[in-house]
């Protein structure tokens, strides 16, 4: 894997040597580039450059990291660790897609440990970059069955926009603006679609590309769909994208 880029945002000088000396000895592979200890400078920074990862503090001078994330919505795309001395943020970073969450005062193996899912994110990723296209062996589905408790829904495929993963469920939405949730992960449903104009946009995204508009490109990569819907594309499937448009 080639050398991935990290910036820490954090405003504890010791804790950024600690880190930064966890991992020069542990992770040669990770280089930090760029360090920021305000939420204004953090902004700034992120705007400016696309790092792999991101070492973020929930507390930055008394002002929540979180409106980092919510002001740049693109850092979706982004590996994301926090780490923190508060247990109780943990929920609420979860909910904004973070890859992990490692507790101060640090210590190896839990750093390690989050960023060894990093990797494989990233290596997943890119292994899905270098497929070929759709399986030649699945067939175009016309309906999938969701089933529920007390009934089983059938919804038309070519009625579904994208899906969003969450966790190890799936959520459907659909072109009349409903949902629908069903019990298994996205991967599945990214094989069931194989042969249908499905693309794998981000590693919570899988898109119906019938519905696509354009690409927007400012402040990271977007899919617009109807309704002006924007979804975000992660760098690593740009490329994809490109080939699935016949741009590369």
């Amino acid at each position: 894997m080639k050398k991935l880029e990290a910036i820490i945002i954090e405003d504890d000088k010791d804790h950024i040597a600690i880190l930064q000396l966890y991992l020069s000895k542990y992770c040669s592979d990770i280089m930090v580039t760029a360090t920021a200890s305000t939420i204004k400078c953090a902004i700034d920074l992120l705007q400016e450059n696309k790092p792999d990862i991101i070492f973020l503090d929930v507390d930055i001078q008394g002002e929540s990291s979180f409106k980092i994330l919510k002001k740049l919505p693109f850092l979706k795309e982004i590996e994301i660790i926090i780490t923190s001395s508060h247990r109780e943020y943990a929920l609420e970073a979860f909910k904004h897609l973070v890859t992990d969450y490692v507790l101060k005062p640090l210590q190896p193996e839990p750093l390690l440990g989050a960023i060894q899912k990093v990797k494989k994110n990233i290596e997943m990723e890119a292994m899905a970059n270098q497929e070929n296209g759709p399986n030649e062996q699945c067939d175009p589905l016309k309906r999938l069955a969701i089933p529920y408790v007390e009934t089983v829904e059938i919804i038309a495929v070519d009625e579904v926009m994208y899906l969003e993963s969450e966790g190890r469920y799936t959520t459907f939405y659909l072109q009349d603006n409903t949902t629908q949730t069903a019990s298994k992960n996205l991967g599945e449903y990214e094989k069931l679609l194989c042969n249908n104009s499905f693309l794998r946009i981000h590693h919570s995204l899988l898109v119906n590309m019938d519905f696509a508009l354009n690409i927007h490109k400012k402040d990271g990569y977007y899919l617009t769909l109807p309704s002006q819907k924007y979804l975000p594309i992660s760098k690593r499937k740009i490329n994809t994208l490109y080939r699935y448009l016949h741009l590369k």
